[in-house]
């Protein structure tokens, strides 16, 4: 059976909520594996890892999706359980899901990758696989690390959404003094394929490095010259949605969704997380 493996350690954008604690957590040990800190296969959806979250339109980034639980399951894929992020759109009504494991599980430093099946975003869909300092700062003091995001703009009008990837880091002592490494760029091929790819990031004291299946795709300077080093230093929770519309897309009006239309769903398929 695909069970939840967890180790603990001894040791231990965009407006977002206040994160939370600074040491590292998870949930009970259940069986021990030199190479994982963390893993989880989805057989159910654990709450002792996993928070289901409930937000109203527009809450981030001016986001058209109201997230809600109802949007969070786990089901079957290609013969795997899977966690199924689900947006649908009844008339100008949008619905989605998102995940978060703030207070629950965090980690610093190390790999962590998740395997994904994303919807072709087209005009619209907007999902991510990223993570928050758990360090009870508020954002972008307490550092974000986005390794997937796709969906943008760019893509939408060179008409490649279908390989345009960005991943970007956040950071600042507040909302004014915000600041952002942002890189966007097109992949080798497409991540909307129907298949699983594998989204990592690998996080030393001094640098984050993001990979798609094996394929290094960006590094960030976050060293002591940096200007950005202690923003990236505490424990990280990790966050999965699919978002719809917004900024990052800038599609303001459900009228302007083609990835979406009413009567439709689409999903974001989550095979695995793994933590090194």
């Amino acid at each position: 059976m695909r069970r939840l493996l967890v180790i603990l350690m001894i040791t231990s954008v965009i407006i977002q909520p206040a994160c939370s604690r600074d040491k590292e957590e998870g949930p009970p040990l259940e069986e021990e594996n030199e190479d994982f800190r963390f893993m989880d296969n989805f057989d159910n959806f654990n709450e002792e890892v996993w928070t289901k979250e409930s937000h109203a339109p527009g809450w981030v980034n001016q986001e058209l999706q109201a997230y809600r639980p109802a949007n969070v399951s786990v089901g079957v894929d290609d013969g795997k359980t899977v966690l199924i992020l689900t947006a649908e759109r009844q008339g100008d009504q949008i619905y989605s899901g998102r995940v978060n494991s703030q207070g629950k599980f965090n980690f610093k430093y190390g790999r962590i990758e998740a395997s994904i099946k994303l919807p072709k975003t087209g005009n619209g869909l907007w999902p991510a696989f990223w993570m928050m300092g758990d360090n009870g700062k508020n954002w972008p003091a307490c550092g974000e690390i986005d390794i997937l995001e796709m969906g943008e703009r760019t893509g939408i009008k060179n008409g490649t959404t279908e390989t345009y990837f960005n991943t970007a880091i956040h950071y600042g002592t507040d909302v004014a003094s915000h600041r952002q490494e942002y890189y966007g760029a097109e992949f080798a091929y497409s991540l909307q394929d129907g298949a699983y790819h594998t989204y990592a990031l690998d996080w030393s004291e001094n640098t984050l490095t993001v990979s798609i299946d094996g394929i290094a795709f960006r590094s960030f300077d976050i060293g002591p010259l940096s200007g950005r080093h202690e923003y990236f230093q505490d424990p990280c929770f990790v966050l999965l949605n699919l978002a719809v519309g917004g900024a990052f897309p800038d599609i303001h009006d459900p009228s302007e969704l083609t990835a979406l239309k009413d009567g439709e769903s689409a999903h974001m398929y989550i095979d695995w997380v793994k933590v090194y």
